[in-house]
């Protein structure tokens, strides 16, 4: 059975590696893909420098790794708010629900970007005309435990920006795999996130009238002609993660230290590790991490202490059925400024 579940592990990392090739190509397609929303991290993993694919037993496994949702034993509702760059706001709201059959899961995630005044060549101060943009995801996930040891789970989501009146639809899946490697509690997890056709942008904003050339009226008899712009396809931020998480004490249920590390690879820059600890006593938890760039010329540009992350957390049962978990999190986002993030988790 052990060699079982290795070797549908490193099928799935093959296909995996397969899939994010086929989105990446090369580093010409910098800064290249589309709804950006999608690489923004949600939960406690925040504190932790983002590395969690291979820890995700929360309701944030419906981002981080699906297959994470297959370790629930009880009902789970989470809440997520972030304080993003330039007074951008992004909610998140998830939950997952174990069953006999496997673990269900949903997620809703909403970004503001407040509102924006129209320029042109002409008024290039303003127009006095405002506008907002906006983006959403929704996504519905479903894993299972395969053995004692191994876990699959895959979401299937929709999503949507909009700037003004102009938006883009797309839909896209993520997939998972969780392997509990039974020494020393090592665990291995392989995610793709955001796999799915190219989207464009359309709207009444990209519609105009075009003049005929003076003298030319036979045969058109309507004045102007109707037009609109056509938009280039742009693709889906595609993300292919490696993780490894280990237990360096564990003491029952009461002390645990746990160093987690998640090499991230993307289709549209370069690739990232992240490395974080989590230490739990009793009922509180402290965490850091740290994400390393593997450009190392925009590390030198940034400065070696960006990149930081740290975080806490508390949980207490006000019931003996219900559990509430608060956690926070603090990260530098270098020359954008810090940003806040706390979440709200409700089992039951």
């Amino acid at each position: 059975m052990k060699n079982r579940n290795i070797k549908i592990f490193v099928l799935f990392a093959i296909c995996c590696m397969l899939f994010a090739n086929l989105g990446y190509g090369a580093f010409t397609k910098l800064g290249m893909a589309g709804m950006p929303f999608l690489k923004i991290g949600v939960g406690r993993a925040n504190g932790m420098g983002d590395a969690f694919v291979a820890i995700a037993d929360d309701a944030s496994a419906t981002y981080w790794n699906p297959a994470g949702l297959a370790l629930l034993k009880n009902r789970e509702v989470m809440l997520n708010h972030i304080d993003w760059v330039l007074e951008t706001r992004l909610e998140y709201l998830a939950g997952a629900f174990p069953t006999k059959l496997g673990t269900f899961g949903f997620a809703l995630t909403s970004v503001n970007y407040g509102e924006f005044e129209q320029t042109t060549i002409d008024n290039y101060q303003g127009t006095g005309v405002f506008f907002s943009a906006a983006d959403m995801a929704f996504s519905a996930s479903y894993a299972r435990m395969f053995t004692d040891k191994f876990a699959f789970g895959g979401s299937i989501k929709a999503m949507q920006q909009r700037i003004w009146d102009m938006s883009a639809n797309a839909f896209a899946f993520d997939l998972g795999t969780y392997y509990n490697t039974g020494w020393q509690n090592v665990r291995l997890a392989m995610t793709i996130a955001n796999f799915g056709p190219d989207a464009s942008f359309s709207g009444t904003q990209l519609n105009f009238d075009v003049d005929y050339p003076e003298g030319y009226t036979w045969p058109w008899t309507i004045t102007p002609i109707p037009a609109t712009y056509a938009t280039e396809k742009f693709l889906l931020p595609i993300i292919f993660r490696f993780g490894i998480a280990y237990d360096i004490i564990k003491i029952e249920d009461k002390t645990s230290l746990t160093l987690a590390a998640d090499l991230t690879h993307y289709n549209d820059v370069n690739e990232k590790v992240s490395i974080g600890l989590e230490y739990q006593y009793l009922n509180f938890a402290l965490r850091g991490g740290y994400i390393i760039n593997t450009d190392g010329d925009y590390r030198e540009r940034i400065g070696a202490s960006d990149g930081l992350s740290f975080g806490a957390g508390a949980w207490f049962k006000p019931t003996p059925d219900l559990k509430l978990n608060v956690d926070y999190a603090y990260r530098n986002l270098s020359r954008l400024g810090i940003s806040h993030r706390v979440s709200l988790n409700v089992g039951f």
